[in-house]
């Protein structure tokens, strides 16, 4: 959960083949508008006890949503009593009251009793960003994110688990532990170079991030920054010591080019407990005007093929 400062479409089966994509209606359980954020967020607009609309963020690298104190005040949200959650981000980690809310409505879409991360306004966001929608939701749905067209698809997750479609490529997702907790996140194998790279699938980050094991084992140059950019998460601003360019890497049958990965000693790496392995994690930037869809019955991401 960080971020650096600075036509409807349709599913149609068709019998003996995959599934295609056809311009009607396609039984999605709501189509809700994005908008990017400051920082390159997915934005989409939520209500909190019928209060709002407030703006919160997609993030698929948090286990939780959450949502700041200036909206918790606002909604008269109280938080459970003796109630904590250990909430970890980019820039390091903090433990934060949790609450129970009676409803989440994003456009037709409720959640009931939702548990949340209550996180303070100072030093975590933008007052354009007032909350996060994590896997605890996003998980609820097969999610269809459309670059080009500014919606997200919700829809049953079995609508999606029991096909296949032409024209897109698959790549599996699996979970990467963090630490010795019971955390974890969605994660896929990157390769470049033949070098295999576990890569955390983020949307809560907006760029792609490397740690210095990866950036050495691939033997491509380091650029330096001009300026001195920040990740900003949800306990203060880390540095970005470098730049590395990858022209070309491998996702599944994949590829993809001229992707740039930040270097820095971000805290995220140390939680995950690697060691001295590589590890990547993949921001919105890396999906810049890709259609994809998030299969989590079947954890797979299907990614429309150039």
């Amino acid at each position: 959960m960080f971020r650096v400062r600075n036509l409807l479409i349709a599913l149609l089966v068709l019998s003996g083949c995959a599934s295609k994509l056809v311009l009607e209606e396609d039984g999605a359980l709501a189509v809700i508008p994005h908008r990017p954020g400051a920082s390159g967020q997915i934005v989409v607009e939520v209500r909190v006890n019928g209060h709002g609309p407030f703006n919160f963020v997609i993030d698929t690298g948090a286990s939780i949503s959450a949502l700041f104190e200036s909206v918790r005040a606002e909604a008269a949200i109280e938080p459970i009593q003796g109630g904590r959650v250990r909430v970890l981000g980019m820039t390091g980690f903090g433990v934060f009251p949790v609450a129970q809310i009676r409803q989440i409505t994003l456009g037709s879409e409720a959640w009931d009793n939702a548990r949340v991360a209550l996180l303070p306004d100072e030093g975590s966001t933008t007052a354009q960003v007032h909350g996060i929608l994590g896997v605890d939701f996003l998980s609820r749905y097969a999610v269809w994110y459309s670059p080009t067209e500014r919606v997200l698809r919700f829809y049953p997750k079995e609508l999606v688990a029991n096909r296949a479609y032409a024209g897109w490529g698959s790549i599996e997702l699996s979970h990467m532990r963090i630490g010795n907790g019971n955390v974890s996140v969605y994660a896929f194998d990157m390769f470049v170079k033949n070098e295999r790279i576990p890569t955390i699938f983020d949307l809560g980050a907006t760029v792609n991030l490397m740690n210095h094991h990866a950036a050495r084992r691939l033997e491509i140059p380091l650029r330096s920054l001009r300026t001195a950019p920040e990740v900003h998460g949800i306990t203060g601003p880390t540095p970005i010591l470098a730049e590395l360019q990858v022209w070309r890497l491998e996702i599944g049958h994949l590829y993809w080019r001229n992707q740039t990965f930040f270097i820095g000693e971000f805290p995220i790496f140390d939680v995950l407990d690697v060691g001295a392995d590589p590890v990547a994690i993949a921001g919105t930037s890396f999906f810049e005007g890709r259609d994809f869809i998030i299969d989590f019955t079947r954890k797979r991401l299907l990614v429309r093929m150039r």
